[in-house]
């Protein structure tokens, strides 16, 4: 077949869609994103952004970019609920920079969306353009708004996150899990911490039936921490779902002073609802595709449901770029190549949860004997999980053909 220019249509403004649209017009593919709110949402609290994914947008040219407003923790340090013990500790900083090739960092939400749209310029997008349903043939797809305008393109790609009008449409509407977890969320200034001597780390906190982890974001001036806990009564979903500090409190009695003290100095908690699916066996409906919490929502303990959307955009446009004659083939070999990697996540993800949040005493103990083995900054080691995870290059994928990282 003949190459021929393709027109991608996508679905949702966050992180994955952006991404994607970046990734298309950096590969020279037409494409239009399509959002919902009447502006680009930035809510939302602090995030992860690992090798995997920095490896990415450094691709993309936001590299520098993200240097700025972003901060650059030296470790992962894991200690004991109560007495503040370090349990186990893995290298982040210069160390994981060296093995995987670029570097971790910690940010806010809102900096990353700021990084990626400082990339897309004012072209490409359109907002408070809410999505009806989409209509598709043998040769084309097409969007019909709110508003009754329509859209028409090759490939439509759903990117509107857990609550996906694209994915109800494709596979029939279907609630979320709730993983029977909810999350306290936290910002607060750097200097507000500054007395209790916290480690340029990510620091996670474990204990029974919850815990928490906490980090720098917005070049080290904010100290962002969400603390997970088991709950019976799930909160709301939202962004907006405000908790009281009185209540975190309580829900954390008896744990260090550290953590109570960033729990006290919060001006302002959100208290949301955790959710989750079952792995999808397949991402596809014709010349229709799922990407990021659309297709694979995951708990948030290895902190990568942005990477893995950013890992999804990238191999998507790279599939959609070599397959041009036959765009629904390009669906196929990216749904190949990323399946099963998110299908691992979403479920080290589950057992992470037990790993952090474990309330038999026993179990407890065997546990942290066996991570005190990896406790010494100076020789400590990354861990198999790690290894897979961030040094997972996709473009390397694209250019084998092997699911690297997914075995």
């Amino acid at each position: 077949m003949a190459q021929r220019n393709l027109k991608i249509l996508i679905a949702g403004g966050g992180i994955g869609g952006i991404t994607a649209l970046l990734a298309l017009r950096q590969r020279g593919i037409e494409a239009e994103l399509f959002e919902q709110a009447a502006a680009f949402t930035q809510v939302g609290a602090g995030l992860q952004v690992s090798g995997n994914a920095t490896r990415i947008l450094r691709r993309l040219g936001l590299g520098d970019a993200l240097a700025r407003v972003a901060y650059y923790p030296e470790g992962r340090d894991y200690r004991a609920w109560d007495t503040g013990d370090r349990l186990y500790y893995t290298p982040l900083g210069e160390r994981a920079e060296a093995r995987f090739g670029a570097p971790y960092y910690t940010a806010h939400r809102a900096d990353l969306l700021d990084v990626l749209l400082g990339g897309l310029g004012r072209q490409g997008f359109r907002l408070g353009a809410r999505i009806e349903r989409f209509d598709q043939d043998a040769d084309h797809v097409t969007l019909t708004l709110a508003d009754g305008s329509t859209a028409t393109g090759d490939i439509l790609i759903g990117a509107d996150g857990i609550h996906s009008t694209v994915r109800g449409q494709m596979f029939g509407k279907e609630l979320p899990r709730y993983t029977g977890n909810v999350a306290w969320r936290g910002l607060l200034p750097a200097e507000r911490v500054a007395h209790l001597d916290v480690a340029k780390v990510t620091g996670v906190w474990m204990g029974p039936n919850r815990s928490i982890v906490q980090y720098y974001v917005a070049a080290g001036r904010t100290f962002n921490w969400i603390g997970i806990s088991r709950s019976e009564q799930p909160a709301r979903e939202s962004w907006l779902a405000e908790g009281r500090v009185e209540d975190a409190l309580a829900e954390y009695s008896g744990w260090h002073d550290t953590i109570r003290t960033i729990i006290a100095a919060t001006p302002k908690l959100l208290r949301q609802a955790l959710y989750d699916r079952e792995p999808l066996p397949d991402w596809r409906a014709g010349r229709v595709v799922l990407l990021g919490d659309a297709a694979h929502p995951m708990m948030p303990f290895y902190a990568q449901g942005a990477a893995q959307s950013i890992e999804d955009a990238y191999v998507l446009a790279g599939c959609l770029a070599a397959n041009s004659a036959d765009p629904v083939a390009g669906l196929g070999r990216y749904v190949e190549l990323r399946q099963p990697r998110t299908a691992w996540m979403q479920d080290l993800s589950r057992r992470e949860e037990e790993l952090y949040q474990m309330n038999d005493a026993t179990a407890i103990a065997e546990r942290n004997a066996r991570m005190r083995t990896n406790r010494i900054p100076e020789s400590a080691t990354f861990p198999p999980e790690q290894e897979r995870l961030y040094g997972y290059d996709a473009e390397a994928v694209l250019t084998t053909g092997a699911s690297l990282g997914a075995r």
